[in-house]
C-alpha cells in the first residue's frame, strides 16, 4: 500500500499534477509582478482557477495530427516525455522517510534521466515533419551536448565531496561548511540547468521569432499538454535535485521536513523566473561559445577546488 501510494499520491502523479498547476500559477503571478503587469486576477483568488480553466481547454482541444508525421514518433513522444520527465521524483529523499526508490546510485538516477529527456524533445521535432520543428530538434540537441558536460560535472561535486553517490547520504552529510563549499558548483549547476531546460537567456530551441515554435509547432491539445506537462515535471526533478545535492535537502534549522526541501524549490524557482524576466535571448553561436568556452573549463576547476576542500578543508577539521 505504501508503495502504491508513493506512486500515486507522493510524490507520485498527483503531486506532480499539483505541483505543474500550481508552478503555472505562481509563474504568471510572479512574472507579472516583475514586469509591472496585473497577471490572472478574476477567476478564483488571485486568478487561481485561471490556470485550471487553461489546463481543461487543452486537455479537451482536438490533437491533431499533419499528414506526413511520422505516426509513431509524433504520438509516442509526448508521452515517453512526461513518463522520463516524472521518473526521478522516484531517486530524490523528499522526507526522512520518503524515497520511492532507495539506492546507492541514486545521484545518477537523477541525472540520466535528467538527461535524456532532451533527446526525446529533439525526436518530438524530428517526427513533425516541419522544418520548424526540426531545426528546433536540432537545437535542442545542440544545446543538450552543449551543457549537460557543465551539469553532470556540478551535480556529481557533491559525490566527489562526500565520496556517495546516495542523495540520502549527501542530505544526511550535509552543513553549512559544505554547502559554501559546494556554492560554486550550485552557480554552475543553476546556469547548466537554464540550459537543459530550455530557459532564458537560453531559450534557443523554441524561438518563436526565428522558428516559429520550435518542436512544439505541430502539437495541439493533449499532446502539446503532456509536452508541458513534461516541461514542469522536470522542473521539479531539476529543483529538488539542486536542494537535494547543495541546499540540504529535507533538513532545517529546528527540525527537518518537507516544508524546507518545498521551500528551497520555490526559492530556486523565483531565481529562474527572474533571469527569465530580465534576460534577452542569446544566439546559438553565444550559447556555443559561453559553454565550451567558459562554462566546461569551470566545471573542472569546480571539480579541482572540491578535492582540495576535501583533502585540506574537511580533511583538517575530521
Amino acid at each position: 500500500m505504501e508503495m502504491i501510494f508513493n506512486v500515486v499520491v507522493f510524490p507520485g502523479i498527483l503531486y506532480v499534477l499539483l505541483w505543474t498547476v500550481g508552478l503555472f500559477w505562481f509563474f504568471r503571478k510572479f512574472m507579472a509582478a516583475l514586469h509591472k503587469r496585473v497577471g490572472p486576477s478574476f477567476n478564483g483568488p488571485a486568478g487561481s482557477y485561471q490556470t485550471l480553466f487553461d489546463l481543461s481547454k487543452l486537455l479537451t482541444k482536438e490533437s491533431i495530427t499533419p499528414d506526413g508525421v511520422n505516426p509513431y514518433l509524433f504520438s509516442l513522444m509526448p508521452i515517453l516525455a512526461a513518463i522520463i520527465a516524472i521518473l526521478p521524483t522516484a531517486v530524490i529523499p523528499w522526507t526522512a522517510n520518503t524515497t520511492v526508490v532507495v539506492s546507492e546510485y541514486s545521484l545518477l538516477g537523477l541525472v540520466v534521466l535528467v538527461g535524456i529527456e532532451p533527446f526525446l524533445l529533439f525526436l518530438t521535432g524530428f517526427g513533425s515533419n516541419n522544418k520548424y520543428s526540426f531545426l528546433g530538434g536540432i537545437r535542442v540537441l545542440t544545446q543538450m551536448i552543449s551543457m549537460e558536460t557543465s551539469f553532470f560535472l556540478a551535480a556529481l561535486s557533491p559525490a566527489l565531496l562526500f565520496g556517495t553517490l546516495s542523495l540520502t547520504s549527501i542530505v544526511e552529510q550535509s552543513s553549512w561548511l559544505t554547502f559554501l563549499i559546494l556554492l560554486p558548483g550550485f552557480l554552475l549547476y543553476f546556469v547548466a540547468l537554464l540550459g537543459l531546460l530550455d530557459q532564458p537567456p537560453f531559450n534557443i530551441p523554441d524561438a518563436e521569432q526565428e522558428i516559429v515554435y520550435g518542436f512544439y509547432t505541430e502539437y495541439s491539445g493533449t499532446n502539446y499538454f503532456l509536452l508541458k506537462l513534461a516541461e514542469f515535471a522536470e522542473f521539479m526533478a531539476v529543483f529538488a535535485g539542486a536542494a537535494t545535492l547543495f541546499l540540504g535537502g529535507y533538513r532545517g534549522v529546528f527540525f527537518d521536513g518537507f516544508s524546507f526541501l518545498f521551500a528551497k524549490m520555490i526559492i530556486i524557482a523565483m531565481f529562474m523566473m527572474t533571469i527569465r524576466a530580465s534576460t534577452p535571448r542569446i544566439t546559438m553561436k553565444q550559447m556555443l561559445n559561453f559553454s565550451w568556452s567558459y562554462l566546461v573549463p569551470l566545471s573542472l576547476l569546480n571539480v579541482a577546488w572540491i578535492m582540495f576542500a576535501k583533502i585540506f578543508l574537511l580533511g583538517a577539521i575530521s
